[in-house]
């Protein structure tokens, strides 16, 4: 005999619980199909479930939050979050967060049942295309920042670094520094080069992001290119 499973869908729109609860009933290997309009009442439930769609938005709650402290706390049962959002910060958290899978409401059946095969019967997670290729450009992201991170600079690059931040052009760092245009601009394209920059303005954000360029005034003018 196949093997049957319960499943929790924990929404506050009645028309998503509703919606779900119709397409989950349609799949011959889902047993129960309960819905809560909050994580609280779901807890209540004395049923076991092993899997739980999971809304991020909440009454009172944050569905991603409940996800992470769910796992943490060593429970087995399978969380798929179940979003509007397509922006990266909110996939990227719900994978960090332990979460089994991210379908986004407006899915088709056909990814429902899908995502539902791989976390209940084979065990995987469930991202689609977009969530794996925002999750990838997010890990390279990381990967790149950690590696300007290590990036080591001088007291003279960090000097010009700032002065490049406030828009001086080369003319004006060199007479503010007492140092030739020529040597400016070699140090310039070396910071350029360090980091793997092309444009000023790229320099600006990361020392701005690092600390070493505080924004506390109106930029002189604009040099960025």
């Amino acid at each position: 005999m196949k093997r049957t499973f319960n499943i929790a869908i924990i929404d506050d729109h009645f028309a998503i619980r509703d919606g779900y609860k119709f397409c989950a009933e349609k799949i011959p290997f889902i047993k129960i199909v309960d819905t809560f309009e909050s994580f609280v009442l779901f807890e209540q439930s004395q049923q076991v479930y092993d899997l739980i769609l999971l809304d991020i938005e909440l009454k009172n709650s944050n569905g991603l939050d409940s996800c992470k402290a769910y796992k943490q706390a060593g429970n087995s049962t399978k969380i798929i979050i179940l979003s509007s959002y397509h922006e990266e910060p909110f996939i990227v958290e719900a994978y960090k967060n332990q979460a089994d899978g991210y379908l986004f409401k407006d899915a088709p059946f056909e990814e429902v049942l899908l995502a539902f095969e791989k976390v209940l019967l084979k065990g995987d997670k469930h991202f689609n295309l977009e969530a794996i290729e925002t999750l990838f450009k997010h890990h390279e992201n990381e990967k790149k920042t950690s590696k300007l991170a290590q990036v080591k600079i001088t007291k003279r690059e960090a000097e010009i670094i700032h002065l490049i931040c406030e828009g001086f052009s080369n003319k004006e760092i060199s007479e503010t520094i007492h140092r030739s245009v020529t040597t400016v601009s070699k140090h310039r394209y070396n910071i350029m080069q360090k980091f793997g920059f092309h444009k000023s303005i790229e320099l600006v954000n990361f020392a701005i992001e690092r600390g070493i360029f505080k924004v506390k005034r109106i930029v002189k003018k604009s040099n960025l290119s």
